[in-house]
Order: C-alpha cells, then sequence, then structure tokens
C-alpha cells in the first residue's frame, strides 16, 4: 500500500501518514519550492485514497475548521495560496486541488465578494482587491456590469441612459462600487466605455445630448 502510494503521491502521503501517527513534520518538507505540489498531492491521498471521496460537495461539506484539526491541516491552509475571495472560515479552494473542475471562474469569484458586499456578509472589499494589479480593471468591470444588470435589471439603452445622468455617482455609493472612479478609472465614462464598449457611440451621444442641456440650461440662468 505504502509503495503505491509513493506511485501516485511521491513521498507525501508516506509522510502525512506519520503526522497522522503523531510524528512532526521533517525538516525541510515544506519547501517553497515544492509547497504547491504537497498541498496538492496530500489533499488528493487524503480525499480520494484515504476517506474514498470522489464527490466535490461531499468534500466541500466535511472541510471544516474541526476536519482539519483533526486531519493535521493547519500547515496546508499555511501553504496554500489562498484567494482574495475567501472569507474567514472557507477552506473549499483547498479542493480545487484535488477537483480542479469546480474552481469558479475569476468572474464568478468576483460576483461572491460583491454579492456578499451588496448583502452585509462582508464589510468590505478584500484589502487591496482593486488596488493596481492586472486584474484591478477585470474586477471593476465585472461588478460594474453585474449592478447593470443583474442587480438593477438595466437593459443597454437604460445603461447609457442611467450612467450618464447626475444622480449616477449616487447609485455607485448605494451599492458601493464608487471606488471604482475614485481609484480605477479616471471616470465614470471611461468605467462605462471599458464594461460595456459596444456602446461606446450610444454614449457619446447621451454625454453630448446632456453637455448639450447643461449649457442651455445655463444660458437660461444666465438671460
Amino acid at each position: 500500500m505504502a509503495d503505491a502510494n509513493v506511485r501516485k503521491y511521491g513521498e507525501s502521503a508516506v509522510v502525512y501518514e506519520e503526522v497522522l501517527s503523531g510524528e512532526p513534520w521533517p525538516d525541510g518538507f515544506w519547501a517553497p519550492l515544492t509547497s504547491s505540489r504537497r498541498v496538492a498531492e496530500i489533499l488528493s491521498y487524503l480525499f480520494l485514497d484515504k476517506l474514498k471521496i470522489e464527490q466535490y460537495e461531499v468534500a466541500k461539506e466535511l472541510l471544516t475548521a474541526d476536519f482539519i484539526d483533526e486531519y493535521e491541516l493547519s500547515i496546508l491552509v499555511e501553504k496554500a495560496e489562498r484567494p482574495p475571495e475567501m472569507n474567514d472560515g472557507e477552506f473549499f479552494y483547498l479542493l480545487w486541488n484535488v477537483f480542479p473542475d469546480a474552481r469558479p471562474s475569476d468572474e464568478e469569484l468576483i460576483i461572491k465578494v460583491y454579492t456578499e458586499v451588496l448583502s452585509g456578509k462582508r464589510k468590505g472589499f478584500p484589502r487591496g482587491y482593486f488596488l493596481k494589479n492586472s486584474q484591478v480593471e477585470y474586477r471593476a468591470v465585472v461588478c460594474f456590469r453585474y449592478l447593470c444588470e443583474e442587480v438593477l435589471k438595466l437593459d443597454r439603452e437604460s445603461i447609457c441612459k442611467t450612467f450618464t445622468m447626475t444622480y449616477s455617482i449616487k447609485i455607485l455609493s448605494k451599492y458601493k462600487l464608487k471606488m471604482l472612479i475614485d481609484i480605477v478609472f479616471d471616470s465614470l465614462f471611461h468605467l462605462m466605455n471599458a464594461a460595456y464598449p459596444e456602446l461606446s457611440r450610444e454614449l457619446e451621444v447621451y454625454r453630448f445630448d446632456k453637455r448639450r442641456g447643461e449649457n442651455k440650461g445655463g444660458k437660461k440662468n444666465a438671460d
């Protein structure tokens, strides 16, 4: 059995069984260059071979803080890369090492965070979520599109009309997205162009009409 596990999981399964029997983790076992592989091997061994669990949802139900303590997985939680979208006490991302097809898309993870912010489950977005990195604009666009299409239920024309009105900033504030034009995009117009590039022409028309109306109003007041 040990030989079979070594063939499937390297030495990770053998060492893990020793840890379960009371031995400490060997020195150097969690070296940075191999820690990700160790995490995947140990979790795959535990769920697929030791516990004979082949369904992601079943494994997800089991993976609680108590389970992590019982099966000596705390160091795996420490070594595994934790997505910023995870809340404290959520460990199911560990199972993506075992069931890679169960991993949500980046869009689904972003929407998870935003819906939790809207519902009050989270006090706010994760620290640094909209600071400069390769994912920032994508996250902003996903959240804005979700607001328009799923929360406000706007069609394309209504999106242009709603977010070129003077009260549009108040809408972003109400739905916890004002930071998108404070720290991600230079203006609401740039955010909208990024989220809906196919509407750029319509946006320009609404923008022009708005400016023309403001100018007319200014001249009238001056008279």
